[in-house]
């Protein structure tokens, strides 16, 4: 009867055992190469319910067992048993042996049930038992690969130069190093490859990497809960109900003790430096919006001279720094979507409502500039409407772009007279997001003098304001774009963007390099990103209530949140909504909804972590 021969090893599978070995083995920098070089990361779904912890050594060491049965074996077929065999050499402490490990034994016994036996050749040579023949097969086996001059420089690509597997279990304030500990594999129904059985001796677990890049290690990390130190619960009056709702928070960008925090009202929040104390360290003024009608959004202008505060009646209030009432703009009539002021203009203001319109405002005189509307469908249900607007942001104080329904992105000169109404009609419409998708989120890059835009199937494009086909998709995210983050640096080559997902994964982008420096895993669908004014650390938000801190530079885990109280866990009406740090990246306020805002006090956890590092 014919043996059955396994399929030899494809270069995909050797790569995705070598990446799985740099990996697991801690190599950073030689597992990000490998990983531009080769794209053995697309290969994790295909290969990973199959290939076990070890799997390459596993592979080495049956190899060699093969080996040293070969080495064994006489013409007659018969195994031989004086002589050890290593691949590299003597060994230098038992070179005088002459036998074999129990456990080597028996597993060339068994391995020789599988080997086919040929017929000999008709003569032969023998030195210690051992065919001459066969020795020279080993040798040609064992013969070093022909080397190659001079080095090859990777291709940079714009997919993942980094990936994560799932989170360790935490426990304490201060998480230490995971622990590799020794487990034996002894499932029964152990998968096989090519032939191969995956390991099943004692095998060392693969280290958890809950920073972003492979083989990053969870060093130390911040583990906090509403009851742990240096978290503080922002307690506020009015509002006719103890402990409302928080549903934005956002720091002040020219103070850093200054906080909104918008629940029916909005509550701006005097902070001291040191720590927080309730009642004794904390200045509160409500700033009343309107009778029975919760916010939705606020929105600080870039100098923090202004705070804009919307209702879900489309009301917006304009304050000033100084807490008093400067307009209340009255023109939308649905809930406010979003609110951004000019990056460097403090009285130009835009807001888009959940409706059609896109309104352009004068904030210090409460005058409408424009008033904008995205172009119409023409066909279906939605013929002859215009597509609702999600998002929009500034390119520069005469132009801005908006996104919405069904792929709509679209650029308006605030320079033209409206020609439709009241309204004014786009001048550009770009072409490149799935038109059955909705476009979520649009940020300005202006030292790249690019516009970036994030939607329903899950692709982030880049684009020129004057042209009409992006100019780079970013790919990797496998769901909704839920939001844009944009960091710029003095530099351009400094800037990044962060992007969040309902796939449960936030990613770090170069916007000059387009790459992807890091992917953070959150087992969740992330709502909200926050950056650092110097963008050292970017906070995620997810839905399971979890706020994670990341280093931007490595990607590597810093502090985790965990907002759920007490044995309550999640529920539907506990939703992550709002994260916002301080100017200098000392404090974070986390909003959730139906929980009061919270406050951690990084610089001090920080600081105190260092203290008990030291000691």
């Amino acid at each position: 009867m014919a043996s059955t021969m396994s399929a030899p090893l494809t270069s995909e599978q050797v790569n995705y055992l070598v990446w799985r070995y740099l990996q697991e083995s801690g190599f950073e920098k030689s597992t990000f190469s490998f990983q531009d070089d080769c794209r053995a990361q697309i290969l994790e779904d295909k290969f990973k319910s199959w290939i076990k912890p070890g799997a390459l050594i596993h592979i080495i060491q049956k190899g060699l067992q093969y080996l040293a049965l070969e080495a064994q074996i006489y013409e007659t077929g018969s195994i031989g048993s004086a002589k050890g065999f290593s691949f590299f050499g003597p060994s230098i402490v038992h070179e005088e042996s002459k036998t074999l490990p129990a456990s080597m034994e028996a597993s060339m016994q068994d391995a020789a049930g599988d080997v086919e036996m040929s017929n000999p050749p008709a003569s032969h040579q023998e030195i210690n038992g051992v065919s001459v023949e066969l020795e020279a097969q080993k040798a040609e086996l064992l013969r070093e690969p022909p080397q190659t001059n001079g080095t090859v420089t990777p291709v940079k690509r714009s997919h993942d130069l980094a990936t994560t597997t799932s989170l360790p279990d935490l426990n304490g304030v201060l998480g230490q190093r995971t622990k590799r500990a020794k487990t034996v594999i002894t499932d029964e129904n152990a998968m096989v490859i090519d032939g191969i059985g995956l390991p099943d001796t004692t095998s060392e677990e693969v280290r958890a990497t809950i920073g972003s890049s492979v083989g990053v290690q969870a060093d130390e990390f911040i583990q906090l809960d509403p009851e742990s130190s240096g978290v503080f619960q922002l307690s506020s009056t009015g509002d006719n109900a103890q402990g409302a709702s928080a549903r934005n928070c956002r720091f002040s960008p020219g103070d850093k003790n200054t906080l909104a925090v918008s629940r029916e009202n909005c509550h701006m929040f005097e902070l001291s430096d040191g720590p927080l104390i309730a009642n004794a360290t904390i200045k509160e003024t409500e700033l009343f919006q309107q009778f029975n009608m919760e916010m939705s959004t606020i929105a600080w202008s870039y100098n923090g001279e202004y705070l804009a505060t919307a209702s879900w009646d489309g009301l917006i209030n304009i304050w000033g720094s100084d807490k008093r009432l400067r307009q209340s703009l009255k023109m939308h009539a649905a809930p406010l979507l979003s609110l951004k002021f000019h990056p460097i203009k403090p009285n130009l203001f835009l807001s888009v409502d959940g409706h059609t319109k896109v309104i352009v405002w004068d904030v210090m005189t409460g005058q409408l500039k424009k008033m904008c509307e995205l172009s119409r469908g023409n066909s279906g249900s939605e013929a002859n409407s215009p597509h609702t607007p999600h998002d929009a942001d500034w390119i520069d104080e005469n132009t801005i772009i908006v996104v919405g329904d069904n792929g709509a992105v679209e650029k308006f000169d605030l320079t033209l007279p409206s020609n439709k109404g009241s309204y004014l009609e786009s001048v550009m419409k770009f072409e490149g997001h799935n038109t059955h998708k909705h476009v979520n989120s649009v940020v300005w890059s202006a030292s790249h003098e690019v516009f970036v835009t994030g939607g329903e199937e899950g692709k982030i494009l880049l684009w020129k304001a004057n042209q009409q086909k992006p100019v780079a998709v970013l790919e990797g995210h496998q769901d909704e774009i839920s939001s844009l983050q944009l960091h710029s640096s003095a530099t351009s080559s400094g800037s990044l963007l962060g992007s969040s997902s309902a796939d449960g994964t936030v990613r770090i982008w170069n916007i000059e390099s387009r790459i992807c420096l890091h992917v953070l895993n959150m087992q969740s669908p992330v709502d909200v990103l926050s950056f650092t004014a110097d963008g050292k650390y970017l906070a995620a938000g997810a839905q399971n209530l979890l706020v994670m801190v990341w280093l931007t530079e490595t990607g590597q885990l810093v502090g985790m949140y965990d907002a759920k109280q007490g044995e309550e866990g999640l529920s539907a009406e506990n939703t992550m909504e709002d994260l916002s740090w301080d100017k200098e990246g000392g404090r974070l306020a986390v909003a959730v909804k139906n929980q009061k805002c919270a406050i951690i006090d990084w610089r001090m956890l920080l600081n105190d972590a260092a203290t008990k590092k030291a000691r």
